[in-house]
């Protein structure tokens, strides 16, 4: 986000009416905030907990782990906002896809859509926010109340990344192509939405390439749920071997997470070895499948889930993002930057980052190219403090969540705006046929 727009957004979330009647919001999401063990669940997380203190929001979750997050819930009971979880229901292996985005079949569910359309029709909803495009089949064309959809990810772009890494070649003529059928889906989509919000600035643009008159907000990822390093009581060290240590941090349950992590194990580290023998890798994060478990062995460690990321960013030598499929912006990115790591990364995983930011680590592509920077760290001290200095100081200057909140916040509001304005106007219109 551009310093001035944050400068403007650092002013107090503006109060709703004094007499308490908040503005009605449906939050569609295709997870449960809790536990924040991913950056898109950390992202909701921070940003219900304070627009729940402007907004009734009702929380609906089409969720691939439902009876996981329908506990989770409870947990949430005490919370302000109102949450339901529906199971999204798999397709059959062997049913056809019907020509629809994997991502759209994968986040289906008659019991999730049936219930919204009953919420939409028998109560007041004032605003619609739908997290993802994939979650718009949910959303009923009827609806009369304004729909933001927010996309963490340009999904089509994700899917020609993943194409890439494999090898293959996406064309226009491709009309099978998992590409192809995503970026029609998402168009569509985009094109019912009332209002657009991306996580980047990069995002942004890559919607307004597509369509240029579309009026796209950029809603960042806030930096302080973790606290910089520096003054900071010990937050339990955890044991290490005296020797290099590299950490690669993510969320294993999401797939490009593992594209990474074997990327990484396969084809980077043993350039790496060759140079520095007694480097020690830490793969850290939550639930990690059979492919990436198996990766564990000698000088190599899965941790699984964790409670508490920063004593592994501490203990880390040199922090590594070796992703080759993504979009939006990386949470994991900006933790290791918030505890003032030496950071090797490729341009995707460097994406949405500010320019301080992203002057604050070595960006690599190739195999090869990625290794030597990651031995260069760990041989060379003063330029690995250097940029642990870089990133220290370019972590004082990333958002807040109260300032992503706030424009957030400033979206709805526009959009409560405009629907008013039109009701009235309507109102005037019949008004003036019955006179």
């Amino acid at each position: 986000m551009p310093e001035s727009d944050c400068q403007r957004n650092r002013a107090p979330l503006r109060r709703r009416n004094a007499t308490g009647d908040r503005p009605r919001v449906l939050f569609v999401s295709c997870h449960l905030p809790w536990p924040p063990v991913s950056g898109g669940r950390r992202r909701e997380l921070e940003l219900i907990s304070r627009i729940c203190e402007h907004f009734a929001v009702r929380l609906l979750v089409i969720s691939k782990t439902a009876e996981q997050d329908q506990a989770n819930a409870e947990l949430l009971a005490s919370s302000r906002c109102r949450i339901e979880v529906f199971p999204a229901v798999a397709r059959h292996p062997g049913a056809p896809a019907g020509g629809a985005a994997h991502q759209v079949l994968r986040h289906r569910s008659p019991a999730g859509t049936m219930r919204i359309r009953e919420i939409i029709a028998a109560e007041r909803v004032d605003l619609v926010h739908v997290e993802g495009f994939y979650l718009m089949q949910h959303v009923p064309e009827w609806v009369e109340a304004p729909v933001l959809l927010v996309e963490q990810n340009i999904e089509y772009e994700l899917d020609r990344h993943r194409a890439h890494s494999r090898g293959e070649r996406v064309t226009r003529l491709d009309s099978f192509s998992d590409c192809v059928r995503t970026q029609a889906a998402e168009l569509a989509c985009w094109r019912r939405a009332d209002r657009l919000a991306a996580v980047t600035w990069e995002d942004r643009e890559l919607i307004r390439e597509q369509m240029p008159d579309a009026d796209v907000a950029v809603v960042p990822d806030g930096a302080d749920h973790l606290p910089p390093r520096h003054g900071e009581r010990s937050v339990g060290p955890i044991e290490r071997p005296p020797a290099p240590r590299v950490t690669l941090l993510a969320n294993f349950g999401y797939a490009p997470n593992v594209d990474a992590a074997l990327h990484f194990c396969h084809e980077i580290l043993p350039p790496i070895r060759a140079e520095v023998d007694d480097v020690h890798v830490w793969l850290v994060g939550n639930a990690p499948p059979p492919e990436v478990r198996t990766l564990a062995g000698e000088r190599v460690t899965v941790t699984g889930y964790v409670p508490d990321v920063r004593p592994y960013l501490d203990a880390a030598d040199v922090i590594v993002c070796p992703l080759r499929i993504g979009g939006g912006i990386k949470v994991k990115m900006i933790e290791a930057i918030r505890r003032g790591k030496a950071i090797v990364s490729t341009r995707i995983g460097a994406q949405g980052l500010p320019a301080q930011a992203r002057r604050a680590l070595l960006v690599a592509e190739d195999p090869t190219e990625f290794a030597h920077a990651v031995t260069t760290l760990l041989r060379d001290e003063p330029r690995r403090r250097l940029l642990e200095r870089r990133a220290a100081a370019a972590a004082m200057k990333l958002p807040t969540w109260d300032e992503s909140a706030a424009v957030l916040t400033k979206v709805y509001d526009e959009l409560l705006d405009r629907s008013s304005r039109e009701r009235n106007l309507e109102g005037s219109h019949l008004a003036g046929r019955s006179a």
